[in-house]
Parts: structure tokens; C-alpha cells; sequence
């Protein structure tokens, strides 16, 4: 297993469509940017030979719904068929690594898995995210990286996908963030931000006052992913607010996939001032209707409040072995 920065222990060895703002405003501010000092809360790496995988290797949900990995704060597990679990591949290096690794089943309606890392008791509206994935054979669909918001009384929560295409118009493909505006308390996916700067108004309310560059005017396609390993940075802040009195735009999402952006957008409406901070950070998660079986790995997760613990494109992830 590696060390962590800071001194923590995982346990696991421009073109762009902008709205109207004042031009000082939108040259400076960025959503990639440092809100703070950057503080790492826990990196993951995986070693599939370590004894603190032996409940982790390779869980099918017909024998083991869910179970801890083995690090403090994350929780894995799958349920209505496929598996998930640390397996030995080829890492972005060339070089052998294991990994995170995901198998969903072919039309298997609303399958699930999941790998998350909980922040609640940061009481946070702000973290920032950074991983390498790949998808190497076939391609589908599933939310890949969601943040949830803590739930309420109702059960009803905030929350912001940065998903691959399960619809059928290009299985695999990123294509588009999804989240609500906090028009109303269920606050998941009703609101959109597409990677090509199409239909700018899907934002909803934040439309006219948020700014939202879409650089690359193009979607993360299955050609982009090919077979190997891809770097993804994302800083997803909530509005600020408690009230709908004192409640500000001030929401923030970001996608930048090997040094590229693909979405920057700051002064969103993304949180109902009813709902709580963020909960947790999920990988791999629900699934449907996918026309073959496909995998999802992830390697040297690393999230963080204050910025991104890499400045740019970082060294590929690499098992050193137990320390």
C-alpha cells in the first residue's frame, strides 16, 4: 500500500456558451480553481495480493451485497448482478498495477455497484475529485461519478452525475452533467450541462446568471476512451444558502479529462436550500439497459477539499508494494 499525502494511510495498497457577467468576472474566475489550501482526505490505491483485500477480490452481489475495503470512510459492494472488486491490469504506465475493477451485466435492468468514500462529517458544500478510469473493451453505461447531498426528513437530497450514456444515443459516452437546480427539494437530474454547448437554457434557473464554458464543444465518446487509462479532475461545489431568502448562486462544476476542460461553470442554482452538504462520493453506481457486458476500472482515487491535490496531468498510479 502507498502513503498518503499528508501523512494519511488508505488502507488499500474555449469555446464555450457563456452567460451575461461582468468581463473581469468571467476572464478570472474558473471552477478548477483552489477555494483554499488544497487538503488531501484520503488517496485509494489498490493491491490485490494484500491481506486487507481478501473480503474486497473480486465480490459478486449474489454472495457479498457489501462490505468495507478496508479504509477508513469507503464502503464497496454490488447488488442485481455483476461484480466488483481489485483485479490485476495493465496500468496508464504500460507497467502491471491492480485496480478497481467493475463488471456490469448486458440488459440487466437496473444492476448497481458501488465504491464510495463519505465526507459527511465535514459538514462540506465543496470537494474536489481525481482518478484514472478506463472502459477497455465494450462500452455502456452507467452514472460512473456521482455526489450525493445528505438526505432529509423525506429522504430527498441534492445531488450532481457526471455519467456515460445508457440511453442508446452513444453507449459510453460522457456526454453531459446532470443535477437540479433547487427549484424543488428533489434535486437530482432534472437540470442539465451538456459537453457539446447545446441547449444552453437546460440549466433552468441559473440560466442568465450562471457562466458555463464547454471548451472542447464535444462529448467524451467511446473513441476518446479507446482502451486505455484517462485522467478526470471534477470540483463540484453546492449553492451556498438556507433560505430562499439568502440563498446565492454561487454553485460551481468542473470536468477537465487528460488536461483538458470540458466543463467549466460557476454562479449555479445546484442545491434547494433545504438540503443538507454533501454526503458521499460514489463510483461506478446504477446501470440499465446496456446492450453488453462492459467494465469500468478506477485506480489512485484521490478527493480533497480546498483544490486538487495534482497540478495538471499527474504521474500514472504504479503498486510499489506494502510500506
Amino acid at each position: 500500500m502507498n502513503g498518503l499525502r499528508g501523512g494519511l494511510i488508505a488502507g488499500l495498497c474555449l469555446a464555450s456558451f457563456v452567460m451575461p457577467v461582468p468581463e473581469s468576472l468571467a476572464a478570472t474566475v474558473s471552477a478548477g480553481n483552489a477555494d483554499g489550501p488544497p487538503e488531501l482526505l484520503t488517496e485509494l490505491q489498490f493491491n490485490a495480493s494484500a491481506p486487507m483485500l481478501a473480503t474486497v477480490a473480486k465480490m459478486a452481489a449474489t454472495r457479498l451485497p457489501s462490505a468495507s475495503v478496508g479504509a477508513p470512510n469507503w464502503i464497496i459492494g454490488a447488488q442485481n448482478g455483476g461484480s466488483v472488486g481489485a483485479q490485476a491490469t495493465t496500468g496508464p504506465a504500460g507497467s502491471p498495477v491492480d485496480a478497481l475493477e467493475g463488471l456490469y451485466l448486458a440488459g440487466n435492468a437496473g444492476q448497481s455497484m458501488w465504491a464510495d468514500y463519505s465526507v459527511n462529517s465535514l459538514q462540506t458544500e465543496d470537494i474536489y475529485i481525481e482518478f484514472w478510469a478506463k472502459m477497455p473493451v465494450a462500452k455502456g453505461g452507467c452514472k460512473f461519478l456521482k455526489i450525493f447531498g445528505q438526505r432529509s426528513a423525506t429522504g430527498q437530497f441534492a445531488a450532481a452525475t457526471f455519467g456515460t450514456d445508457y440511453t442508446g444515443i452513444d453507449p459510453g459516452a460522457l456526454l453531459q452533467v446532470t443535477f437540479g437546480d433547487g427549484t424543488t427539494q428533489i434535486n437530482d437530474g432534472q437540470n442539465v450541462i451538456k459537453l457539446d454547448g447545446s441547449n444552453p437554457s437546460y440549466i433552468g434557473r441559473s440560466y442568465g446568471t450562471a457562466v458555463v464554458k464547454t471548451p472542447q464543444m464535444s462529448g467524451f465518446s467511446p473513441a476518446d476512451w479507446g482502451t486505455g487509462w484517462h485522467h478526470f479532475r471534477v470540483h463540484v461545489k453546492f449553492n451556498s444558502g438556507t433560505t430562499a431568502q439568502n440563498q446565492v448562486p454561487d454553485g460551481e462544476f468542473y470536468l477537465e479529462i487528460d488536461g483538458k476542460v470540458y466543463v467549466d461553470a460557476t454562479r449555479l442554482y445546484n442545491r434547494n436550500p433545504a438540503n443538507g452538504p454533501i454526503d458521499y462520493v460514489e463510483l461506478f453506481g446504477w446501470a440499465q439497459n446496456n446492450p453488453s457486458p462492459f467494465q469500468v476500472w478506477y485506480d489512485d482515487v484521490r478527493i480533497s477539499t480546498g483544490g486538487f491535490m495534482s497540478q495538471g496531468l499527474p504521474d500514472p498510479p504504479a503498486d510499489v508494494g506494502v510500506q
